[in-house]
């Protein structure tokens, strides 16, 4: 059996029974809080990954590209939701895959889109399922959800003869920007009350909402109570969780199921810098985040070794120097072709670089070779 130091480096590792953890421990808290969970793809685009995220049921799933979608399509996956505002150009592969797949729904966020979709008629009769994209604080894709326009649009959506209205749907990507677990239950909390609010207005004016969800793996991860009164949740990070989860509060270290592995390949003491090379740069862990964590651990988090401090990358070399920079480093303590472990700042950006993630069981011997589909 291979062993992860038999690895050529730098290597994306992930260990299969956090992954197992973390994907068991949303569905408890979804299922805890009377919601479906309805997972996203995007982090690491794997096959694998999915199946555990849907506890086996291959249901249930969201993609940020079609070609997501086509890897659960043929893959024996339902109730697929392209998590993307929808544009013109990509209306005839999404109608190839609403016309495949049980159910295949679609963003919409602004009226040109909505009329698109209504000039595309699906066959055997089959309706568009459209879910209305509401911003509720993001500042992203979505219509603002205080706005006059939300109704109007979802308004717009009932009234099309070839679409049904599928219900609502918020990224609060601002959960990212707080700092503890308090504060990412009131994110959670307002996020919530927002879309509540807009779903008792359609009520108001004879518009029943099937379905009402945010999502966010920090939101989810630490979710506030009033988010049982919601129907979905939509995380997607929390399958492997990273740096940037911990410093907000989302997880914590032993939570973390990727590193990139790899090795020291030289030392330098070159006037008063002493410090490492290794053989991971900038094509093998995202960027990312490092104004974030510039002052602490720098490019990433070096697992078990809290003295040193990943400072510089350029594309296949990165630089290591001791975090004190009152202490010059032991070279001694890290010999040459020695390994280093490095978690992420952003996993998701991480696993992007990444053909292969080779994934390994408890006593780090390699299990399995995940690989994660390509291109949009």
């Amino acid at each position: 059996m291979q062993k992860m130091n038999d690895l050529r480096t730098p290597a994306l590792i992930v260990y299969k029974h956090k992954v197992e953890a973390n994907c068991e421990r949303m569905l408890k808290l979804a299922k805890d809080h009377g919601v479906t969970l309805k997972p996203h793809f995007k982090t690491t685009k794997c096959l694998e990954a999915a199946i555990m995220q849907t506890g086996g049921t291959k249901c249930g799933m969201e993609v940020s590209t079609l070609v997501e979608a086509d890897l659960l399509a043929e893959n024996g996956f339902e109730n697929v939701i392209y998590a993307y505002p929808i544009s013109p150009h990509k209306i005839p592969k999404c109608a190839e895959l609403s016309e495949k797949l049980k159910s295949f729904v679609v963003f919409v966020d602004n009226v040109e889109a909505l009329k698109a979709l209504e000039q595309w008629k699906l066959k055997d009769n089959k309706n568009w399922q459209v879910l209305v994209e509401i911003d509720s604080g993001a500042g992203r894709s979505g219509v603002q959800i205080e706005s006059p326009d939300a109704v109007s649009l979802i308004k717009e959506v009932v009234k099309c003869g070839n679409v049904s209205f599928s219900g609502l749907y918020s990224h609060c990507a601002h959960s990212y920007k707080c700092k503890n677990a308090e504060e990412i239950r009131e994110v959670g909390k307002m996020t919530t009350n927002k879309m509540l609010t807009l779903v008792d207005e359609l009520k108001k004016q004879g518009i029943t909402c099937p379905s009402y969800g945010i999502g966010s793996t920090p939101s989810c991860s630490k979710p506030a109570p009033e988010m049982s009164k919601l129907t979905e949740w939509h995380p997607g990070n929390y399958v492997l969780y990273d740096v940037m989860q911990v410093k907000i509060g989302a997880c914590e270290f032993d939570d973390i199921a990727s590193f990139v592995l790899t090795r020291v390949i030289g030392h330098y003491t070159k006037g008063d810098d002493v410090f490492l090379v290794i053989d991971c740069g900038w094509t093998a862990i995202s960027l990312h985040g490092v104004k974030d964590c510039e002052e602490t651990s720098g490019y990433g988090l070096i697992v078990d070794h809290p003295e040193l401090k990943l400072v510089h990358m350029s594309q296949e070399h990165g630089i290591v120097k001791s975090k004190d920079s009152s202490k010059a480093l032991d070279l001694s303590r890290y010999p040459v072709d020695s390994f280093l472990r490095i978690y992420p700042y952003h996993s998701c950006a991480t696993c992007a670089m990444h053909p292969v993630f080779y994934v390994a069981d408890q006593n780090d011997n390699i299990i399995d070779h995940w690989r994660p589909v390509r291109g949009w």
